[in-house]
């Protein structure tokens, strides 16, 4: 038996329709941004702003939302591939970012979150892991412990 501790579904999903919609948003905000940039006397860089404003329109407004839900598809993809899953069983437990996996079988002394970065310590104390998460302590403290892990709700002092 194993215990996987993954960002909520709901939230996968969302991330996937969210960045692009969102993304899309911000392109036509930036193209407004730009229409009033290119009227004022001066600021910095305004020859771009003036070319952005030149595009005839509707296409000027479709590339600034298909060039927004571009960058919002790209965030996705990196928060996907950026993203922990963290597999705990009595034996092993399994670290996967995007596609690369880390199977860990050790005798496990402190198992912790130190900010936001999960560390696996073993019992001659070597930091054998540590991993940037954004999952929480309410959900891998009851994995680790499920499992016989010892979960410690706060970093250990250095000797």
């Amino acid at each position: 038996m194993e215990t996987t501790v993954d960002e909520p579904s709901w939230l996968r999903t969302a991330s996937w329709i969210g960045c692009p919609l969102v993304g899309g948003a911000l392109g036509v905000g930036v193209w407004a941004i730009a229409a009033w940039v290119s009227g004022l006397d001066a600021f910095p860089f305004q020859g771009v702003f003036k070319v952005l404003t030149k595009l005839p329109q509707p296409w000027a407004t479709l590339a600034a939302v298909a060039g927004g839900l571009v960058l919002g598809l790209v965030f996705a993809v990196v928060w996907a591939v950026e993203r922990l899953v963290v597999t705990v069983s009595p034996t092993r437990v399994t670290l996967v970012r995007g596609d690369k996996t880390r199977r860990i079988e050790a005798d496990l002394e402190a198992v912790y979150l130190d900010g936001k970065e999960l560390v696996l310590r073993t019992t001659d104390g070597r930091e054998i892991a540590r991993e940037k998460t954004d999952l929480r302590t309410s959900e891998l403290a009851p994995a680790f412990a499920e499992h016989g892990y010892p979960w410690l709700d706060e970093p250990p002092v250095e000797r």
